[in-house]
């Protein structure tokens, strides 16, 4: 029954080490492409404290290559130090995705206003010349026509800017699009929401991800206890079998 229960513990952490290499590369991709979204609207919002969860996805997808090796090795050698470790390690891997989870659910409660305060900053520094360029500038600009949206709320949002004229990326005919464009050729929709929207949705991925990850970790630390206790019976069996002569 024991050398059953060590068999079925030793496929099962075999198959969550490989699983473990594919979840780090996971990992690390989900907390780049959160990265890389803020990073193509960081003029746009003060809500960087989103990038938390991602970071600290990342870093765990480090410890999944690292969790997938010692598992891999852990399970063919039956080493009872390696399997320690590897469950000390998921232990602080538990922690850290549960952490993760928890940051990305309570911090959706502050993008609001980090994107209703930053948004608008960003209105306020677009350049009033057309042909004068900053950060600002091209955020919003690549914004309104991806998302096809207009201003913060909608596009008479910037009549109190220093562009008080709708900029040629409301336009749903750039072509068409000068100072005597009438209301009805803006795009209708206000970025904000958007904005609020696509945030909210990245810490969404982070959580779920997260947990989802942090149920698997507890199958790795159940299969390495089993291994753990396991091991250290059937030792004590073989040593004391019916031709050792030795008692336990």
């Amino acid at each position: 029954m024991a050398s059953c229960s060590i068999a079925s513990s030793k496929i099962v952490l075999t198959v969550l080490g490989f699983l473990f290499w594919a979840a780090a590369g996971g990992l690390i991709f989900l907390g780049a492409w959160v990265f890389r979204t803020y990073h193509n609207y960081n003029d746009l919002t003060t809500a960087n404290l989103t990038l938390i969860p991602a970071l600290i996805v990342m870093v765990v997808g480090v410890f999944f290559f690292i969790l997938g090796a010692i598992g891999c090795c852990s399970a063919c050698k039956e080493n009872r130090c390696l399997l320690a470790v590897f469950f000390s390690l998921m232990l602080i891997v538990l922690t850290t995705l549960v952490m993760a989870g928890v940051l990305g659910y309570a911090l959706r409660s502050n993008i609001r206003s980090a994107v209703n305060d930053g948004f608008k900053q960003a209105m306020n520094k677009y350049p009033a010349n057309d042909n004068e360029t900053n950060s600002q500038k091209d955020q919003i600009d690549y914004l309104q026509r991806e998302v096809k949206c207009c201003g913060a709320q909608n596009y008479s949002d910037w009549n109190s800017t220093r562009h008080p004229i709708p900029p040629k990326s409301c336009c749903i005919n750039e072509s068409h699009c000068n100072s005597s464009t009438p209301a009805t050729s803006y795009y209708n929709m206000g970025c904000e929401a958007s904005l609020e929207d696509m945030f909210v949705k990245n810490l969404k991925y982070v959580g779920g991800v997260a947990i989802a990850f942090a149920i698997i970790i507890l199958l790795g630390m159940i299969c390495s206890c089993i291994l753990m206790c396991r091991t250290k019976e059937v030792r004590y069996e073989l040593l004391g079998g019916p031709n050792s002569g030795l008692r336990v």
